[in-house]
């Protein structure tokens, strides 16, 4: 998507079972040849009532995230290589938000303000992009140039939209177990090795997924809808810690506005970068 402006933040939408969401990314697959001291952003469209039973609702109160789980033992070894993904290009559009700017548009502009500020912040590590321009990639490609470099994390940035204009908030992706079927299906082998280095990237995906909604609640007063694992192929086929982010929804009425703003556009991706400093530090625990 093309600008931002103001944020009331994100409304992602609410997905019974992960796969729902895979629709719309997925439909990238094979078709398209194809931390400073973080200042919370006002949110005046969300009063501070409890919510409601549909959590979708913009009058929902923001949820803290859950802590990690301090007894999980996969922790980032040194970081060499980071994958930053702007999700869509090309004549893959992604979402439309109400200020008519495409969710390609964005997911490009926040994408290379986070590499700049990556590679200011970790001048030793490898920053890439999936794209730098808008160029149709499909989704095995993406991961496959984080696969083929050996990364130490791959970022898939993401801008949500909903059916229901009332839905808000932003969501992380891991790989969780949907890796087994992806490789079953495909008819690859699962021993032992691969079984552990799977599991382990998956986690290693969790921790990073975890670190981005604890930045985005530093930075933002709006509903956190959570971690979760998602059949998505640039989670499935990773061979390498990954997450997808969903930024903000761009079917809300003041949240698909305030994405035009620059200085939101600069929080987002501070919130990433935070994030992606906190998943490299072993001794964080958010």
């Amino acid at each position: 998507m093309a600008g931002l402006c103001g944020l009331s933040l994100f409304a992602a939408t609410t997905f019974a079972d992960p796969g729902s969401r895979n629709t719309r990314l997925e439909a990238q697959r094979e078709t398209s040849s194809s931390a400073g001291t973080a200042v919370k952003q006002p949110m005046p469209v969300l009063p501070n009532t409890a919510a409601t039973a549909k959590d979708t609702e913009s009058q929902a109160t923001p949820q803290k995230p859950a802590p990690m789980d301090a007894e999980v033992p996969f922790l980032p070894g040194e970081i060499k290589t980071i994958v930053i993904d702007p999700g869509h290009g090309g004549t893959n559009a992604g979402a439309i938000g109400v200020a008519k700017i495409y969710e390609k548009t964005l997911t490009l502009q926040v994408a290379m303000i986070v590499a700049d500020r990556l590679r200011a912040k970790m001048p030793d590590v490898n920053i890439v992009l999936t794209r730098q321009r808008d160029d149709a990639l499909s989704l095995t490609e993406r991961i496959q140039i984080a696969n083929q470099l050996n990364a130490d994390l791959f970022v898939s940035l993401h801008f949500n939209s909903s059916m229901n204009p009332e839905a808000i908030g932003y969501e992380s992706f891991w790989a969780g177990d949907y890796w087994i079927a992806d490789m079953e299906k495909n008819g690859e082998i699962i021993d032992d090795e691969t079984r552990n280095a799977r599991t382990i990237t998956a986690k290693l995906g969790e921790r990073m997924a975890k670190c981005f909604n604890h930045a985005m609640h530093r930075r933002f007063d709006v509903l956190d809808r959570g971690v979760k694992p998602g059949d998505y192929t640039v989670l499935t086929r990773a061979k390498v810690p990954s997450v997808v982010l969903e930024l903000a929804f761009l079917s809300h009425a003041q949240e698909g506005l305030a994405v035009i703003s620059q200085s939101v556009r600069s929080k987002l991706a501070d919130a990433v970068v935070d994030a992606v400093v906190k998943y490299g530090n072993v001794e964080y625990i958010p």
